[in-house]
């Protein structure tokens, strides 16, 4: 490491810690806890109510009776969900009740309906039929879905109850859910800190127990990021595997980056979900292969060394080496650590491939109706009459700013995935820190963000799992991701229901007991 590395170094943590110093004066002390759960149905998993309902030890209305309350509970102080459907859907609960009372389900039916009755949501970005449809921006806040997305379509098939969708940032490009629309989205564990985005109001309410599970969008991070922030688990599945119709501006016709996948309040809901999710292209993936953890060839990663983040810090690396230590306690064989240099190029390699896909961002912005004039923007931001948030405006000129060699993001890029994997193949794990910190203040991101550690696997499409591990000191959730390589997402969903048996799930804010 050289002299001039250490300066740098040594300065940006000084800059953070003025950043830190400055938002704990700014916001206080107070957390502003959310009132304690009184119903525990809303404390349970979707595949455990399901069961419930089937065998009918639990009224569907009930279960989404007891979601509903909860969020009217909660919301007013996580301002998670933005737009809902309670009565359509207690009518819905009700329907299903009868035809269970009445034996007008089939046995094949309820086979095909693991989640029947159980309640859910979507960010809003995700077309749902009658409810907003906005991407958090103004040209749009009139506009509600005609139709649902494929997703939502897949969950309905799958017998769940939409209950509502939640908040997202402006076209969910950033690492918090704020907008001009709808406000902010606050972390429940401490209501001064961001939620993270894009997935911001999902990740919020799943954990506040507004909603068992729900739908999440990876770009750069997007489910990944509130998964953490908000303690609960998250899954970005392998590249063209859920299908994108009706997310944001998808038609499903042209191949992206961004992927749907779960969010959820306990583990044992990741796999049914994401099975759900995949519809067609279940073929693709082993999903319903055993998988003996013992047996995993495992590796792992401490940090990346870019200066660009926040600097990671010891916590954080603490919770790779706590898996880590559990992988070699059960298989007798130390995880081997990885030193991949080229992992600090991160945010230039996501970049080269997000200018692939060649979207308009600042035609999207206007609800492709012409494109945003940066200058007058800014102009009236510093007014006050704009109607994008400083992010916006931040992406609108890091986006004329940034200058990416192709040529060298996509040689990078082919021998970094190439190496990655050679060493994972079909039976191997990489452990990676989630982030540099827990959830962090709220509007602080712009001036301290650590996308790197997301938005690497984005990059080199491979399918990633974000696993909670416990609460800091401070009462925050942490925790690690785990990465396979394509098509392989069984195996970190496997290694992440082996780690809820042993760090325990704190989903679930207040009455939640492992």
């Amino acid at each position: 490491m050289t002299i001039l590395y250490r300066t740098l170094q040594l300065l940006r943590a000084i800059y953070d810690f003025i950043i830190d110093t400055f938002f704990e004066i700014y916001y206080g002390s107070a957390k502003n806890p959310l009132a304690p759960i009184e119903n525990k149905i809303v404390l349970e998993s979707a595949c455990s109510l399901a069961l419930k309902i089937k065998n009918r030890s639990l009224k569907a209305e009930d279960v989404v009776g007891a979601f509903i309350e909860r969020t009217k509970q909660v919301n007013p102080l996580i301002n998670a969900m933005v737009d809902e459907r309670f009565i359509e859907a207690l009518k819905e609960a009700r329907k299903i009740d009868q035809d269970i009372t009445n034996g007008r389900i089939t046995q094949e039916e309820l086979d095909r309906k693991p989640f029947l009755g159980v309640p859910f949501t979507a960010k809003e970005s995700a077309s749902s039929k009658g409810l907003k449809w906005t991407f958090g921006l103004v040209a749009r806040k009139n506009i509600v879905a005609e139709e649902d997305a494929a997703v939502i379509r897949l969950m309905k098939q799958a017998g769940a109850i939409q209950i509502g969708v939640t908040n997202v940032p402006q076209l969910n490009f950033w690492g918090e859910t704020y907008n001009p629309v709808y406000g902010t989205t606050c972390n429940p564990y401490d209501l001064r800190r961001n939620a993270g985005g894009s997935s911001g109001g999902e990740a919020s309410l799943i954990a506040a127990c507004g909603s068992p599970l729900g739908i999440g969008t990876d770009l750069g991070g997007s489910i990944r990021i509130p998964a953490h922030r908000c303690g609960i688990f998250g899954h970005k599945p392998s590249p063209n595997l859920t299908p994108n119709k009706g997310l944001g501006f998808s038609k499903g016709d042209v191949p992206t980056l961004s992927v749907a996948g779960p969010l959820t309040k306990h583990v044992e809901d990741l796999l049914p979900m994401l099975k759900v999710l995949v519809g067609e292209n279940i073929s693709k993936v082993k999903l319903d292969e055993y998988v003996n953890v013992k047996n995993l060839n495992v590796f792992y990663i401490t940090s990346i060394k870019c200066l660009r983040n926040v600097q990671i810090t010891e916590e954080m690396q603490s919770n790779v080496f706590k898996v880590v230590k559990y992988f070699q306690t059960i298989s007798g064989r130390a995880p081997i650590k990885l030193d991949l240099d080229d992992t600090k190029y991160a945010m230039e390699l996501w970049s080269y491939k997000i200018k692939m896909e060649k979207s308009d961002f600042k035609h999207n912005l206007t609800n492709r109706q012409g494109r945003v004039n940066v200058p007058i923007e800014y102009f009236k931001y510093l007014c006050g009459k704009s109607e994008y948030t400083g992010y916006t405006l931040f992406n609108m000129i890091n986006g004329l700013l940034s200058n990416v060699d192709f040529d060298w993001a996509k040689e990078t890029l082919r021998k970094l995935r190439e190496d990655l994997l050679e060493k994972l193949g079909d039976n191997g794990i990489l452990i990676f820190p989630s982030e540099p910190r827990p959830a962090t203040h709220n509007y602080s991101t712009l001036l301290q963000y650590g996308l790197s550690y997301f938005c690497l696997w984005n990059a080199l499409e491979m399918p990633v799992t974000q696993v909670p591990l416990g609460l800091n000191k401070d009462g925050l959730p942490y925790g690690v991701q785990i990465v396979t390589a394509p098509y392989q997402d069984h195996l970190s969903i496997a290694v992440a229901v082996a780690l809820e048996k042993i760090f325990g799930n704190n989903a679930g804010i207040i009455g939640h007991e492992n």
